[in-house]
């Protein structure tokens, strides 16, 4: 018998930096009820194959980057502890805000988003989806469900390449805007409500090389 007990390791961090968090309540009550309010037409700046996709007015897009500061921030923290980097100052603009109506039969092919740090809010994820996950028997990503891909598949499974969301309401996702992910379609007759969004450092210039 061995004797060897208490053992002590450390691992190290490959991959991008993924955030989840639960928005409060609040904020998931202004994006659903502006959202639906919206009439911009952002449909031919995404790959989503959704024929609603409509960008919040900026006066609230303000509102929202706003309220949401602390998360950023938040984010920018962990990440710099993730990849054991200096925590310098960063400046980021909003690029966007826009919310989608994901119907029965839609879905989001593999896509990257543009500037710097991405997000993906779930306004409403209805429990007929959530049902219908749960019946569901095959191997890809469940009905509605969102998954990122880091790299290509690694068989047997000595690299996790890919990480699967089940959505649920309230739920946020930070990611880098190059990390590549895609959102398979559902058959319940149901609107699943999303938000999006993209922010850019602006003041890249000043950084060390290297350091991005």
């Amino acid at each position: 018998m061995s004797k060897l007990s208490n053992i002590e390791y450390q691992y190290v961090n490959f991959g991008p930096y993924l955030m989840k968090l639960k928005l409060p309540n609040y904020i998931i009550q202004e994006l659903k009820t502006h959202g639906k309010r919206a009439k911009q037409d952002y449909s031919p700046k995404l790959a989503g194959h959704l024929d609603h996709q409509f960008l919040y007015p900026r006066p609230f897009q303000q509102w929202f980057y706003n309220e949401i500061q602390p998360i950023i921030q938040t984010y920018r923290k962990g990440h710099c502890e993730y990849h054991n980097l200096e925590e310098l100052n960063v400046e980021m603009s909003a690029d966007d805000l826009w919310v989608n109506f994901m119907k029965p039969g839609d879905f989001n092919p593999y896509h990257t988003h543009g500037g710097d740090y991405s997000f993906v809010i779930f306004v409403d994820v209805p429990k007929a989806i959530e049902k219908e996950m749960e019946k569901f028997k095959g191997t890809s990503g469940k009905p509605g469900s969102l998954t990122f891909e880091y790299t290509q598949q690694a068989r047997p499974r000595w690299s996790t390449t890919g990480h699967n969301v089940h959505p649920k309401t309230g739920d946020m996702y930070i990611f880098p805007a190059l990390l590549g992910h895609w959102v398979a379609p559902f058959k319940s007759k149901v609107t699943r409500i999303s938000v999006s969004g993209n922010l850019t450092i602006t003041n890249k210039h000043t950084f060390p090389p290297n350091y991005f």
